[in-house]
């Protein structure tokens, strides 16, 4: 079973400049209403099913909530290995978007086999850390299995470093400075490497800069506060904060890096520095791994701390999933779902006035071909959570 619905992304275009983008979305964004009256444990079991694309990340969002709502004690060793679970499924996102789309930008041979084995991560991750009745339920009992978990990260390790740094992805990573960066262009030839050259050498690096504006910290009660108006399902659909319309991307996450800091100083945020921060937070995801699967093997977690409690029965589950931050909103009583919401990262990124239509709306008309071409780049380097359809009028 799986719910998806797709975004349709209209440009019109007059005298060689895109004059008005308009995104429209089918989206199925008030399914949830359909949780309501059902046993917290039903519903727990229905989110990653119904929600198939980061399935992992919806899941652990929702028991976040759940958990909250029916103020069950925190377990920061549960909480880690969920998170880890979720940092398995972002590794597994980025590589197929690397590995399949841009493969097929260059016109490059997708590696078949390989894309495929990428499918068995997160199963070889959950057995890993989880009995498989007890992956993400109200209160799990983890048992993580060190050499299966490493397991797991060696195969990020060399798939990264075999078909998209031609190094490791810790030293692909440490590159701090544009003549780093410029010097591994010329000498490496993986689809990835030959996209970005491209990019570079044909004055394409800068296009559809639109800034990079993210998404604030915003605080449990106030975030539950703002969905429990009358019109949430209008925010839900199309989410500001105060008015403006922010992202959250790998971008955002990766902004602070020497690298992605100067590209940006010298290119802004177009297509070359977007697709960049996919590789620099892929870069960084197997030593993140290394570190946490330590901690939780030496027993080092630190003691959870009480999160901020959001009002009675209710609970707010927040996750940085692969394409941006997930928020899920529970409401329950008696063990039954009373009110249920999902704020998803697609929903502030794809925003009508969000960063792809301004992103889209500075493009060039001149020649429609490549107007489709670089159109179709900068929405793969945002990546909606589900697929999308471009028209040009």
């Amino acid at each position: 079973m799986k719910v998806e619905g797709e975004i349709l992304i209209q440009l019109n275009c007059r005298q060689e400049h895109v004059q008005s983008v308009a995104i429209r979305s089918s989206r199925p964004l008030q399914l949830t209403h359909l949780f309501e009256g059902k046993p917290v444990n039903e519903l727990l079991g229905l989110v990653p099913m119904l929600y198939s694309v980061c399935a992992t990340a919806q899941a652990c969002a929702a028991v976040q909530a759940c958990r909250q709502a029916m103020e069950i004690d925190e377990n920061a060793q549960v909480e880690l290995a969920e998170m880890m679970l979720v940092t398995v499924e972002t590794a597994r996102e980025h590589l197929w978007r690397i590995l399949i789309d841009w493969s097929k930008q260059v016109d490059a041979p997708v590696n078949r086999a390989m894309v495929a084995g990428l499918s068995n991560l997160l199963p070889q991750a959950k057995q890993a850390c989880f009995k498989e009745s007890d992956l993400f339920t109200l209160q799990p009992r983890p048992k993580v299995v060190q050499e299966r978990f490493s397991s797991v990260i060696e195969q990020i390790e060399k798939t990264a470093d075999d078909s998209i740094f031609s190094l490791s992805p810790a030293d692909w990573y440490a590159k701090s400075t544009i003549e780093e960066f410029d010097t591994w262009l010329e000498a490496t030839s993986t689809p990835a490497s030959i996209l970005l050259q491209r990019l570079r050498d044909t004055q394409s690096a800068q296009l559809a800069d639109a800034g990079c504006h993210p998404l604030p910290t915003i605080d449990p009660p106030t975030m539950c506060h703002r969905l429990a108006q009358q019109d949430a399902d209008n925010f839900i659909a199309a989410p500001d904060w105060k008015g403006a319309v922010f992202e959250t991307t790998p971008l955002t996450r990766t902004a602070t890096h020497p690298l992605l800091q100067q590209l940006a100083e010298r290119y802004g945020f177009g297509l070359l520095t977007r697709m960049v921060a996919r590789l620099l937070e892929l870069a960084s995801l197997p030593d993140r791994l290394s570190s946490q699967l330590q901690v939780l093997m030496e027993n080092r977690v630190d003691p959870a701390s009480a999160s901020t409690r959001v009002g009675a029965q209710q609970g707010l589950g927040e996750v940085e999933a692969a394409r941006g931050r997930l928020i899920h909103r529970a409401v329950v009583n008696k063990d039954v779902i009373a009110s249920y919401q999902i704020v998803a990262p697609t929903e502030w990124n794809f925003h009508p006035r969000g960063v792809v239509a301004r992103g889209l709306m500075s493009l060039h008309a001149k020649e429609i071909v490549a107007l489709k071409q670089h159109a179709d780049l900068f929405i793969n380097a945002v990546d909606p959570c589900v697929g999308y359809r471009l028209e040009v009028v």
